[in-house]
């Protein structure tokens, strides 16, 4: 599967970049490349894997829905770290990085 239907199957919006010019719900995810680690050696290519950060915004905290983003991620053999929550002031919304390998 690719990132987009990986994150799909959350349930939530989910958006490659930004949503512009669409009026965005309560909660949504947005996903982006983040580069591709590689191992190799003498001139042979061993393993590479893609990297991505999800960003999900949401303006009430929802533990469960979190819980959901990260099973999702494990269950399809992404590792992954999480950000603190980050609040937007001039959105009015919260944000919290997944920076997915």
């Amino acid at each position: 599967m690719t990132m987009q239907e990986v994150l799909e199957t959350t349930g939530l919006p989910v958006w490659y970049f930004t949503p512009k010019g669409k009026k965005l719900p309560a909660r949504y995810l947005v996903w982006y490349g983040n580069g591709q680690n590689a191992a190799n050696a003498d001139d042979t290519l061993y393993f590479r894997k893609n990297g991505y950060i999800a960003e999900y915004y949401y303006s009430k905290k929802d533990e469960e829905a979190e819980s959901e983003i990260e099973a999702v991620l494990l269950d399809n053999g992404y590792l992954f770290e999480k950000s603190e929550d980050v609040y937007i002031d001039d959105e009015g919304v919260y944000l919290i990085y997944y920076y997915i390998s």
